[in-house]
C-alpha cells in the first residue's frame, strides 16, 4: 500500500473553462468516460493519494459542478472557489483566485485530464520544489512542451503553441501532462509573488506555465520533471480526444466495443488492424506528394461533374465513359442497388452490406455449402429460377470466404440467367488481388444483364478517399447514375483519379505483393495446430478455429493480450459463423506476429479445455 504520509494533503484543480470545443456536453470536467466524469475521476486519484482537501476552481456553469461534486468526496473535503471572468481569462487568472490556498504543498491539476493514479505517486517521489509530470512529446500534442538536462530537471520550457517542425528538431521534448506538485516553499517564496506579478501586469490571459517558465530561466529556481511515459493519460480538448481516452481508459471489452462501433479510424489507436481489408501497398508515396499539391483547391472548390468523373475513371479502367458510374464508394451504390433490384438472391455468406439493402421479404438466400463453399452454377440458378428474383448477387472473391468464382462459371451463370431476364451483379471489390484475367469487366458488352460492382477503397488502399464505380452497358448505368447527386465525389477523389493513370504500373506491383504476402500468412497460419486455412484469392484469410475455441472469446484475446484487432464471421449468414475469422493480410513481420499469437490463444483456449475436463476426475480422486 502506498505511504501517504509526506504526500500533499492539498489539491487544486481548474476547472473554469467553457469546453467549447466539445460542443454542447456541458462543463468539460463533468464530460464522461465511461461513465464516470473526468472531474470524479481526478478526485478519485487525489482522495487515494492522500489529499484531505481540494479546491476547485470554477466558472463556466459553476452550479452544475457543485451540485454534481457537493462538499465532499470520498472523504476529502470540497472547496470552491469561482472565477467571474472565466470566459475572457486563462488558468493562470484562476490559479490566482485560489492564492491562499497555495501555502502549503499541493497538487495541481487541469480539470480536463484523465489520468492514472499512480501519475501522484510518481511526482511525490521526485525530489524538488515543483515536479511536473511529463511524457515524450510526439506530434498531435499541443500545449507546453519542455526540455530537460541529463539530471531530468527542466532546463526550458516553451509555452503556447509550436510547429512540430520545430519541436522535431530540438531533440528529445517533452510533453507536460497538467498534473504537477508544486511544494510549499516554491509556492511562497518564487511562485506565488511572480504570479501576482504577472496579473497585476495584466496576464490574465497568461497560463500559470509562464511563471515556471520565468522562474526556470532566471535560475531562480529548479523544477524537475517526472516521466510518465509508462502510464496512461490524456487531455481532453476536443471529440477527437475524448475518443482517444475512452479508448485508453476503457476495459479490454469497452476498448474492443468502442473500436468496432467506429467502423474505421483505428489507425488513431495503438492496434494492428488485422481487421479492415484494404491495400497496403499503395498509394506509392509520390501520389501521396502529388495529392499534398493539390489539397488547398481541392479543398476550396467544388469538384466536377459526373461526366468528367466518367471520363477520368474511364481512362484508368479502360472503359467507355458512358458504361461507369462513380461514387462515394462502393457503400453508395449498393444502396441504390437495393432500391432498384427488385427481389434477390444472395449468395452467403457474402458481403453483409447487401443483405442490409433489402427488405427481408425481398431475400432469397442460397447458401455455399461447407466446407469448400464452391458455387454450383446448375444448382444455384434452378434456385434463383424457382424463387422468381430478378437479381443475383455474387462477391467475387468472396467476402468472407476469399475464394473467388472462377471466370468461365460467372460466364456460364450470366448466360444461364440472362435467358430468364434475370440480371447479375457481381462485386469485384477484391478481383484485382487473383491472379490477372479473373475479372468480368470485358464482358460487359456481351451481357447486357451484368452489373459489375467494384470498391476502389480496398483495391487501390483509399478507404479514406471513399471512392467506388458500378460498370454496365449503357442504359443501366444510366439509370443507377440518375439516384446520384451531381456532386457525389470529393475534390481530393477526383484529383486522385486524375493522377492514378500515371501509376498503373505501380498499382499492379502492388497487387503481386499482395499475392506474395497472402501465400506467405496462409503458409504461416497452416502451421498452428488445429486451424483450417482456406485458400484465397483476396488480401485476406478466411480459418476455421479447432473445436473448443470461438471466434467472439479469440477475438477478444488477441487483442487483450496481443494489441490485434481481427473478425470473426458471427455476424454472417452461414453456419458455425463464430467458428470462423475473416484475416485481413498485412505485411510479413506483422502476419508472422498475428499467427505467433493465434497460435498462442489457441495453446491457452487448449489449456483451460483441458483443465476443465479434468475436474471431475479430480474431485472423485
Amino acid at each position: 500500500m502506498h505511504d501517504t504520509t509526506s504526500a500533499p494533503r492539498k489539491a487544486v484543480v481548474l476547472a473554469a473553462g467553457t469546453g467549447s470545443r466539445l460542443g454542447a456536453l456541458g462543463p468539460k470536467p463533468l464530460t464522461l468516460v465511461h461513465g464516470r466524469s473526468i472531474l470524479h475521476r481526478s478526485l478519485d486519484n487525489l482522495a487515494a493519494a492522500g489529499v484531505l482537501e481540494t479546491v476547485i476552481v470554477v466558472g463556466h456553469q459553476a452550479d452544475r459542478i457543485r451540485s454534481a461534486i457537493g462538499a465532499e468526496h470520498a472523504g476529502m473535503a470540497i472547496t470552491y472557489v469561482e472565477s467571474d471572468r472565466f470566459r475572457e481569462t486563462n488558468n493562470a487568472y484562476s490559479l490566482w483566485l485560489a492564492a491562499e490556498h497555495l501555502s502549503e504543498d499541493v497538487y495541481l491539476v487541469e480539470g480536463d485530464v484523465v489520468f492514472d493514479p499512480a501519475l501522484l505517486f510518481e511526482l511525490e517521489r521526485v525530489p524538488g520544489g515543483g515536479v511536473l509530470a511529463v511524457a515524450p512529446w510526439r506530434r498531435g500534442l499541443s500545449g507546453t512542451v519542455v526540455a530537460l538536462n541529463t539530471d531530468g530537471r527542466i532546463e526550458r520550457f516553451l509555452v503556447g503553441a509550436q510547429e512540430a517542425e520545430v519541436l522535431e528538431n530540438l531533440g528529445p521534448v517533452f510533453k507536460t501532462v497538467n498534473i504537477c506538485l508544486l511544494r510549499g516553499d516554491f509556492l511562497r517564496t518564487q511562485f506565488l509573488p511572480r504570479l501576482e506579478a504577472l496579473i497585476g501586469g495584466g496576464g490574465t490571459q497568461s497560463y500559470y506555465e509562464v511563471v515556471l517558465a520565468e522562474a526556470v530561466h532566471e535560475g531562480a529556481a529548479e523544477l524537475a520533471a517526472a516521466d510518465c511515459r509508462h502510464l496512461s493519460w490524456f487531455e481532453v480538448d476536443d471529440l477527437t480526444d475524448l475518443d482517444a481516452a475512452c479508448y485508453l481508459f476503457g476495459s479490454d471489452d469497452e476498448r474492443l466495443d468502442f473500436l468496432r462501433k467506429q467502423y474505421g479510424g483505428y489507425w488513431r489507436h495503438d492496434v494492428v488492424d488485422h481487421r479492415l481489408l484494404y491495400n497496403l501497398y499503395f498509394p506509392p508515396d509520390r501520389l501521396i506528394e502529388e495529392l499534398k499539391a493539390d489539397l488547398r483547391p481541392a479543398v476550396v472548390h467544388y469538384p466536377v461533374g459526373h461526366a468528367a468523373l466518367q471520363r477520368l475513371l474511364g481512362a484508368v479502367v479502360r472503359q467507355p465513359a458512358e458504361c461507369l458510374v462513380i461514387a462515394n464508394g462502393a457503400s453508395e451504390l449498393i444502396k441504390i442497388l437495393g432500391r432498384t433490384l427488385g427481389r434477390v438472391a444472395l449468395a452467403v455468406p457474402g458481403f453483409n452490406e447487401y443483405e442490409a439493402v433489402f427488405d427481408e421479404a425481398q431475400i432469397e438466400r442460397i447458401e455455399l455449402q461447407a466446407p469448400l463453399f464452391e458455387l454450383d452454377v446448375a444448382a444455384f440458378t434452378a434456385q434463383a429460377r424457382a424463387a422468381q428474383v430478378d437479381a443475383v448477387v455474387i462477391t467475387s472473391p468472396n467476402n468472407p470466404t476469399a475464394m473467388a468464382v472462377p471466370r468461365a462459371t460467372l460466364v456460364q451463370l450470366c448466360t444461364a440467367l440472362g435467358e430468364h431476364g434475370t440480371t447479375l451483379v457481381v462485386d469485384e471489390s477484391f478481383v484485382d488481388f487473383c491472379e490477372p484475367g479473373q475479372s468480368l469487366e470485358n464482358e460487359i458488352q456481351n451481357f447486357p444483364n451484368l452489373v459489375i460492382v467494384k470498391s476502389m477503397s480496398k483495391a487501390y488502399g483509399i478507404g479514406g478517399l471513399r471512392l467506388g464505380y458500378l460498370l454496365a452497358q449503357r442504359q443501366a448505368a444510366h439509370r443507377i447514375r440518375e439516384q446520384l447527386p451531381i456532386w457525389n465525389v470529393n475534390g481530393l477523389a477526383e484529383s486522385f483519379l486524375r493522377l492514378l493513370p500515371h501509376y498503373q504500373a505501380d498499382f499492379r506491383d502492388s497487387c503481386a505483393l499482395v499475392r506474395r504476402d497472402r501465400q506467405e500468412f496462409s503458409a504461416m497460419l497452416d502451421r498452428v495446430p488445429g486451424l483450417t486455412v482456406f485458400p484465397s484469392d483476396a488480401n485476406y484469410l478466411m480459418v476455421r478455429l479447432p473445436e473448443g475455441a470461438d471466434g467472439p472469446s479469440v477475438c477478444r484475446e488477441l487483442f487483450a493480450g496481443h494489441g490485434i484487432l481481427t473478425k470473426h464471421c458471427g455476424g454472417k449468414s452461414m453456419r458455425d459463423g463464430e467458428q470462423f475469422l475473416r484475416i485481413a493480410c498485412r505485411g510479413g513481420a506483422e502476419n508472422q506476429a498475428f499467427a505467433d499469437a493465434l497460435a498462442a490463444v489457441l495453446r491457452a483456449a487448449t489449456d483451460a479445455n483441458r483443465l476443465v475436463s479434468a475436474q471431475p476426475a479430480l474431485s472423485a480422486g
